[in-house]
């Protein structure tokens, strides 16, 4: 069924908001992947803020125009699933990954984040990104050492003093 001007103007404008608000984008070849895998899919990207989107090449390239996205071009053959990430880059890098392990029929084309486009053997980088809870537990617990550390050492200080009056005086009885 052929779509009419309108129905296409929708779909450029859906993926140039979806495309401006996000984080990042991947992109995949989801032929031969089943409703209810496509559904299982959906419902992780629901539970990361990752929201998927399949449309015509054609207009997929209209509707990223302006974006940090545009000249993805090379990565738009065939049957295109775009799934863009919105609070965590690496969130549809992680489910594309995973998914894509157990299902043959899913194949990562390419990735992009903030302008920079990537080969699909780069989706490791996107994916093993910490989320923005793990990357300030790490830097807490960066700040933490050193300040553990001096906290002991000013504390070594007068339990040194302690111990030597201590060793003054048993010497001295």
């Amino acid at each position: 069924m052929a779509l009419s001007i309108e129905d296409k103007k929708k779909i450029v404008s859906d993926v140039n908001e979806l495309a401006n608000n996000a984080s990042s984008l991947v992109l995949a070849d989801a032929r031969g992947l089943k409703v209810s895998e496509a559904n299982e899919l959906r419902s992780q990207g629901h539970k990361s803020n990752v929201k998927f989107r399949v449309a015509k090449n054609t207009l997929v390239k209209l509707g990223l125009k302006g974006t940090n996205y545009e000249g993805i071009d090379e990565y738009l053959d065939g049957p295109t699933m775009l799934a863009f990430s919105y609070e965590e880059p690496g969130a549809a890098a992680k489910i594309l990954k995973s998914f894509a392990k157990e299902n043959e029929n899913l194949n990562i084309k390419g990735l992009s984040i903030d302008g920079k486009h990537f080969e699909a053997a780069e989706i490791n980088k996107l994916a093993n990104l910490p989320t923005f809870d793990e990357a300030i537990s790490k830097f807490a617990g960066l700040l933490k050492a050193p300040l553990g550390k001096i906290a002991s050492l000013i504390n070594e200080v007068p339990s040194k003093f302690a111990r030597t009056l201590t060793s003054v005086k048993e010497q001295k009885s």
